[in-house]
């Protein structure tokens, strides 16, 4: 067991150190402390999750692979067999929980069943993609690449909930991929077989675990992008209020949510307004009711849903608050929230200026996604602990909006280039 450790660690520190070379642009030290960050709070998750709750799902995932990496022990054939096409009984309607046991079960296999060393892979993995988002922002908006920093590689809950053997680790991987390759369409790059493949490998991932940030960020990167297009290709226009700008983003991005609503079964218009008000109520039964986010009358109507959506949307972004602490953990989730909050009415009052950017048509696509995705997470798991983990998927991109106005390369420009 000691020896297999060995030669994993071995294995990780390799890929780390070839992912250096092929991407050193931001420097060495910032590569190799924020590594570790992300290592160790993959650790830490299992830790946590280990001590101080009697049940999680991280180790629930864990030894759920032990299980199906059993098959491989004994006919492999039948293990490939079972990755790509069996469901079980047991499983039924948690198609997403059963294709991420199956991936770690690959990882399980390689380890030889040590959770530990599995959980540095799956940090590994999602660092890599976060570190290759970063160069690519720093390649082409060379002006906030601090801002990327800081929110991909060290941003607290940024860093924890994108670790370990969680979803959100892999989700996040996929979604810093389409989000990287979404920059590098912007900047003119072309397509190329390899770009295709990332593009579905990342988006069957990201759907298979969280289909609903695939389903958010798609119809928003695509309105960004035809905005962009139809605006100096189609009316060749040089230069276009930011008010036409906008409303023209949000006309082209209902069209696509109209197409999307036919994809999957929970996006279907009544079904979607029933699934998010069935989510709040299971949540509502089985939660601490001084520990979650209260929609009082909430109904399976769209009005409904329209109407606590501001309230969804501030306590998605900065609940919960500090006097709502219980334990040491939501303590320290709650200051981080303060952060926030006090960041973003800083970047409120600079927003004049953000909105004569000439790169403000990609400031608010990221605004209507991060609201998009957290309204709707806080709507369907109110849960404190529930969404913290869940907004991982819009988290990032908007701790870099609160930041963009903040002199983060004056500050913290020397440290950055070591």
């Amino acid at each position: 067991m000691i020896f297999s450790a060995s030669i994993n660690i071995i294995i990780i520190f390799l890929l780390a150190y070839a992912w250096l070379k092929r991407f050193p642009e931001n420097g060495k030290w910032l590569y190799w402390i924020s590594l570790t960050l992300k290592l160790a709070s993959g650790l830490l998750l299992g830790y946590v999750y280990s001590t101080y709750y009697t049940d999680s799902d991280t180790f629930s995932f864990f030894k759920e692979s032990l299980r199906i990496a059993q098959i491989a022990e004994t006919n492999w054939q039948r293990y490939l067999h079972y990755l790509w096409s069996e469901k079980e009984p047991a499983f039924s309607g948690e198609n997403r929980t059963l294709f991420f046991m199956k991936l770690v079960s690959v990882f399980t296999l390689i380890t030889q069943g040590n959770y530990w060393i599995t959980s540095l892979y799956f940090s590994f993995f999602s660092f890599a993609a976060c570190w290759w988002l970063v160069s690519v922002v720093s390649k082409y908006f060379h002006a906030v690449r601090f801002q990327a920093m800081v929110a991909f590689l060290f941003f607290p809950s940024c860093i924890f909930w994108s670790a370990g053997i969680i979803k959100e680790s892999t989700a996040i991987a996929m979604l810093c991929v389409l989000i990287g390759v979404f920059v590098g369409f912007w900047n003119g790059e072309r397509f190329t077989w390899i770009k295709v493949v990332l593009i579905l490998v990342a988006t069957w991932v990201l759907w298979s675990l969280k289909y609903y940030y695939a389903a958010v960020f798609f119809p928003v990167a695509l309105s960004a992008l035809l905005t962009r297009w139809f605006v100096r290709e189609r009316m060749r226009i040089s230069s276009v209020t930011a008010y036409r700008e906008f409303v023209l983003l949000m006309v082209l991005l209902l069209m696509f949510v109209f197409v999307v609503t036919f994809v999957h079964p929970n996006f279907y218009p009544q079904r979607m307004v029933e699934v998010v008000v069935e989510n709040y109520e299971a949540f509502r039964d089985k939660s601490d009711p001084d520990k979650m986010v209260h929609f009082n009358n909430l109904k399976p109507e769209l009005g409904s849903l329209v109407r606590h959506s501001p309230w969804a949307l501030v306590s998605g972004l900065f609940r919960p608050f500090i006097w709502e602490a219980t334990n040491v953990f939501s303590l320290f989730v709650s200051i981080e929230n303060f952060v926030l909050l006090v960041l973003t009415v800083f970047s409120v009052r600079h927003f004049r200026t953000i909105t004569n950017s000439p790169h403000r048509l990609l400031i608010f696509a990221m605004i209507v996604y991060c609201a998009a995705l957290c309204i709707f997470l806080t709507l369907s798991a109110p849960n404190f602990g529930t969404y913290v983990r869940y907004r991982i998927g819009f988290l990032p991109l908007f701790v870099m909006l609160v930041t963009l106005k903040l002199p983060l390369e004056r500050w913290f420009g020397k440290l950055f280039r070591l």
